[in-house]
């Protein structure tokens, strides 16, 4: 599909701070989508967390509706996307548009805090083992996203636990707790199997060795996940570093889809990682475990105890809708 690349004026330098006459540290790649609301203060936050870095910023924009391109300005390079192909697919037509020995997955709902991506790589320079490192996350109001942020990889029992709400429903319980690294002293760098990529620096050499993110799983959602795991089998190590730190709305892609669309993208991709990962009789099991509990949830919904802001028949219709294409095995995607 065609994309246009709106260029730098001829006295603008694509490093937009540091020295040029060096090679670039880091490469910033930024993926939007009608993220207007949030770009400017992502694109603000830069200069200061870089630091003394040599770095360029590209955007790929997947077909913003809205003001997102007018807010960007003429400062920073875009490729333009005539449709909106996702978060993998932006992330790797920067990949190959940018040269730094550095590349930072950073989402437009992101605000970085100062030197955080200094931080970053002076860990890595200092650990040539690691692959990949992750600030630590908080939200608005300055409370952490661990929850949300550091996982293991999933697990057929961890995947099935989150069809059937288990974490909502006891919170406490040890699969959860284990999952989501409740267990992790975050004052200094951790492992961990899967961060988010809302906010992921990644060495040069080791996306090229492990190679694209996997555009199957379009638009979003479990993209991330599927390149952890592929870190994870060619013997790479993650490491998030408290030290460094984000802001992070969180969700800010959902402002523009639908909860039906949302939950349909969700349980599908949920399937494509299971069937890409796990043994064909776990994946099956997977499947038919979103099968009951969609159809678990839609009594809940009609009685308006789920979802109450949705209303009663919309979302037991988004429920019937993920039961309908679980059991039709999302007509052999």
């Amino acid at each position: 599909m065609a994309e246009a690349t709106r260029t730098l004026n001829h006295d603008e330098p694509r490093i937009l701070r540091g020295v040029s006459t060096r090679p670039l540290d880091l490469s910033i790649a930024i993926v939007t989508w009608n993220s207007e609301r949030w770009i400017a203060r992502c694109l603000q936050s830069i200069a200061a967390a870089c630091g003394s870095l040599a770095y360029e910023v590209v955007i790929y924009d997947n077909a913003s509706a809205d003001k997102t391109l007018t807010v960007i300005g003429d400062h920073v390079e875009v490729i333009r996307g005539t449709a909106n192909l996702g978060f993998a697919a932006g992330v790797n037509r920067v990949a190959t548009r940018t040269s730094g020995r550095y590349l930072f997955l950073l989402n437009p709902d992101c605000e970085l805090e100062p030197c955080a991506l200094e931080t970053l790589v002076e860990f890595l320079d200092a650990n040539p083992v690691v692959a990949a490192a992750a600030p630590l996350l908080s939200d608005e109001a300055g409370d952490s996203q661990r929850e949300f942020q550091l996982r293991r990889l999933p697990t057929l029992r961890t995947l099935v636990s989150e069809v059937f709400g288990i974490d909502k429903l006891f919170p406490a319980n040890r699969t959860t707790a284990r999952y989501r690294y409740r267990e992790l002293e975050l004052t200094h760098p951790q492992p961990v199997e899967q961060p988010a990529a809302a906010a992921l620096l990644l060495r040069r050499e080791v996306f090229a060795e492990v190679g694209a993110f996997d555009e199957q799983f379009a638009p979003a959602w479990f993209e991330d996940v599927d390149y952890c795991r592929r870190l994870a089998e060619a013997g790479h190590t993650i490491f998030v570093v408290p030290a460094a730190r984000a802001r992070h709305f969180g969700g800010a892609s959902l402002e523009h889809v639908p909860f039906a669309e949302f939950i349909a993208l969700w349980y599908r991709n949920m399937w494509l990682y299971a069937r890409k990962w796990l043994s064909p009789g776990r994946a099956e099991a997977l499947r038919w475990a979103i099968v009951i509990g969609m159809l678990l949830r839609i009594p809940p919904a009609l009685a308006g105890i789920a979802y109450r802001r949705l209303g009663r028949w919309t979302a037991a219709r988004a429920y019937a809708g993920v039961m309908r294409k679980a059991f039709n095995r999302w007509s052999g995607a």
